[in-house]
């Protein structure tokens, strides 16, 4: 077949996969978030461990990154909603929307998730106490578990392959806003460790007073960075030779 023929086939949108991705993680992620709370009570709060967790989930991280994950699928799925729409594929709402979209995601949504999962899973199978003590198991089981740390990873790749996107040409702003996010969660974090005087993750208090400290505090910064980077070397990779489809949906 002659590569102009290939060239004018007709290429489905990818709209419609991607909306099936943000439904299927948003009843992930707000089902667990559900579960875990209905297990945050009762006996199990008898334990310190447990109690601590309990009282300091909105401090983690992972949590952070998870109702990160939950709001950006609802913003996406509603941009998708309101582009087949034909009374608002055009409305101010949607454009709006989709400017809040794009930077959500490359700055805040795709390095994070890869963050979480590479510093989480990395220390957890060194020594798992030092992240998340095993007692913990009681409230976090190991599907709750995996949907925090490891199906979040799955989340960011649908869209990557399901959303083409244009290279921001300047990167200053996105990067910009995800050391903003960084600097607001490193806020809570330190602000956390001066009012009760100690850390929310037993790896920090494991490494307080020691240069180790600063240098596990800046490697995901670090991180965060190649995640950046990464995730447009994986859009050019998918969408890059597809100029037909920069024009479609998205």
């Amino acid at each position: 077949m002659a590569t102009s023929d290939l060239s004018n086939r007709y290429i489905p949108s990818p709209i419609y996969p991607r909306m099936l991705g943000y439904s299927i993680s948003l009843g992930m992620h707000v089902s667990n978030a559900v579960l875990l709370a209905n297990t945050f009570k009762g006996e199990v709060l008898e334990d310190a461990d447990v109690r601590r967790f309990t009282e300091d989930q909105f401090k983690f991280l992972t949590v952070w990154n998870a109702y990160m994950q939950m709001f950006y699928c609802a913003l996406g799925l509603s941009c998708d909603i309101l582009t087949l729409t034909k009374e608002t594929k055009d409305s101010l709402l949607l454009k709006t929307l989709k400017k809040i979209r794009d930077p959500l995601f490359s700055s805040v949504v795709f390095p994070m998730s890869l963050a979480v999962f590479i510093v989480f899973w990395t220390v957890f199978s060194y020594e798992r106490s030092l992240i998340l003590p095993p007692s913990v198991d009681k409230t976090l089981g190991w599907s709750a578990n995996h949907i925090l740390h490891t199906a979040i990873v799955p989340v960011v790749l649908w869209e990557i392959v399901f959303r083409p996107r244009r290279d921001p040409g300047s990167h200053v702003p996105n990067l910009v806003l995800m050391y903003s996010y960084v600097a607001a969660y490193l806020v809570v974090l330190v602000t956390s460790y001066i009012t009760t005087g100690a850390w929310v993750y037993p790896i920090l208090n494991l490494l307080d007073g020691t240069i180790y400290l600063y240098l596990l505090l800046g490697a995901p910064v670090i991180l965060l960075q190649a995640f950046y980077y990464l995730q447009w070397y994986l859009t050019d990779l998918i969408w890059g030779h597809r100029e037909d489809m920069k024009n479609k949906v998205d």
